[in-house]
């Protein structure tokens, strides 16, 4: 008799968006909670991924209870090293998990250009972030 596994890879719906700017993490924390009126703290909790070790790297998390949204600010880079090195025209990345039916794209990036510590802000290929999808958005 042959056994059958079943696999499921559960995928994360997300927006990404990649932020450059000149900023201190906690500054750019501090503008986007300014922003979007909503407060991010910074996560402290440990978390290795099988590729990674995101804990070298500074994230910051926010929940929006009211459209069901939770924004996420991680840096590409630390003292030592990019995330992801062939993304290192980005300093931070932001992503938007949650209930992206009501999400207006377009809106969030006009928001992000009228910061004007933002320099550059691009909507990014979620795709890129699959290795560590799993271990950012867990709770």
């Amino acid at each position: 008799m042959s056994k059958h596994r079943l696999q499921l890879e559960e995928e994360f719906d997300f927006l990404a968006f990649g932020l450059s700017c000149h900023l201190k993490d906690y500054r750019v924390a501090w503008h986007l909670s300014k922003a979007l009126k909503i407060d991010f703290l910074r996560d402290l909790k440990k978390k290795n991924s099988d590729h990674l070790d995101l804990d070298a790297f500074a994230k910051f998390t926010a929940k929006d209870e009211d459209n069901h949204l939770n924004y996420i600010i991680l840096s590409n880079q630390n003292e030592d090293a990019y995330l992801f090195k062939e993304l290192k025209q980005y300093d931070y990345f932001i992503f938007v998990e949650g209930y992206l039916d009501i999400f207006d794209e377009s809106i969030f990036l006009e928001l992000l250009h009228n910061v004007e510590s933002f320099q550059f802000v691009s909507v990014m290929d979620s795709d890129k972030f699959s290795k560590i999808q799993y271990t950012l958005f867990e709770e």
